[in-house]
């Protein structure tokens, strides 16, 4: 640690104060607190980004093209940028080869893991809608793949079988009710790569996990500021983030809920998201994808899922875990949230169609 703050700091290693921040999933996050201010550092995680020079790319054009998108938007909005090192590179890698960064740190914010209200709920959906918005007119062949075939779901059966087919155990019977419910649902889990072969949804620039978790609010107004964790942004479907956004914030106990049995998908809060979403994003999405919001979002927790539990049969080597059997209970909640969406199709769909027509 010392090795990088030297790279980042221009203060001795004892005159700052590092702390985590954040429980991501993926990257090593800290805050650094000097005498000049704050700085979020990251080590990246390499298993997941082979290409980190990738991802700084995709940083350097997105925070170009943001600053050049600054527009009144009714409350504050701020994007974080990526900070160099103090020889002006954009990233270090460490004598391990790990790769390191800086970004900006957004100040007097918080974030709501949960989203329990349908006050917080529209402003989550905003600033997705936003974040789209300002990046509608970013061409998406500009930006770097760093995550390829995230979010094709035919690539992750595929994943799934080999993990099946390889693993060491298939004893529990919470391992035999994943194994059954994936069996149960393969069917129609190319919809959207169908659709997008077809030229019926169209490939823009999405920030690839919005997440509750990912948003940030100002802890005063209680309004959205920023979103965050960019190194997923890259070309991708609207829909897979609208879905995405959804499954994480109508799922009001979160993704480690201990009893999954009351796992259930909050139509009120997926009612405000979408308000939120569609007064952000304008008219972004056609009529034909927003036909296809409610199969993206079932298919979106469908996935999380079946990566959870692919990741299980594999020997928990992508997410972190504290426990050997922490991504099998990540599973089973994901695939409840799937059967309550499954079960509350009718009234989802009427929200779907009652917000989208206003919001055309």
């Amino acid at each position: 640690m010392e090795e990088v703050l030297r790279q980042f700091c221009p203060h001795a290693p004892g005159a700052v104060s590092i702390s985590v921040l954040g429980q991501g999933n993926i990257n090593d996050t800290w805050l650094v607190r000097s005498a000049d201010g704050a700085f979020v550092l990251q080590r990246l995680n390499s298993q997941v980004f082979p290409h980190p020079h990738w991802i700084m790319a995709n940083l350097a054009t997105l925070s170009r093209h943001l600053l050049e998108k600054e527009e009144p938007c009714g409350q504050r909005w701020e994007n974080s940028s990526l900070l160099p090192t103090r020889s002006g590179a954009p990233f270090y890698t460490d004598h391990a080869g790990h790769t390191w960064r800086a970004m900006s740190y957004i100040d007097g914010t918080i974030t709501h893991p949960a989203i329990s209200t349908s006050a917080r709920a529209r402003q989550v959906g905003w600033a997705l809608g936003h974040f789209h918005h300002l990046l509608a007119d970013l061409p998406a062949e500009k930006l770097h793949d760093t995550l390829p075939g995230f979010h094709v779901l035919p690539q992750y059966l595929q994943s799934f079988d080999q993990a099946l087919d390889q693993a060491a155990t298939r004893g529990s019977g919470d391992l035999h009710f994943c194994l059954d419910f994936v069996a149960a649902r393969r069917s129609g889990a190319d919809l959207l790569e169908r659709a997008r072969r077809r030229g019926k949804i169209t490939v823009r620039v999405v920030h690839g996990d919005p997440k509750a978790a990912n948003i940030l609010f100002d802890a005063a107004t209680d309004l959205a500021v920023s979103l965050i964790d960019l190194d997923t942004v890259g070309p991708g479907l609207p829909l897979s983030d609208i879905g995405d956004c959804l499954r994480s914030c109508c799922n009001v106990l979160g993704e480690e809920a201990g009893n999954v049995s009351a796992v259930e998908f909050d139509v009120e809060i997926c009612r405000a998201i979408l308000a939120g979403y569609f007064s952000g994003a304008g008219a972004l999405l056609s009529g034909h994808e927003r036909g296809l919001i409610f199969e993206t979002l079932r298919l979106t927790a469908f996935e999380l899922g079946l990566r959870f539990v692919s990741d299980y049969l594999a020997g928990n080597r992508y997410f972190k875990v504290s426990h050997g059997e922490e991504n099998l209970g990540r599973a089973l909640v994901q695939f409840h949230l799937v059967q309550s969406i499954e079960r509350q199709q009718t009234e989802i769909e009427a929200i779907i169609r009652e917000i989208g027509h206003c919001r055309q």
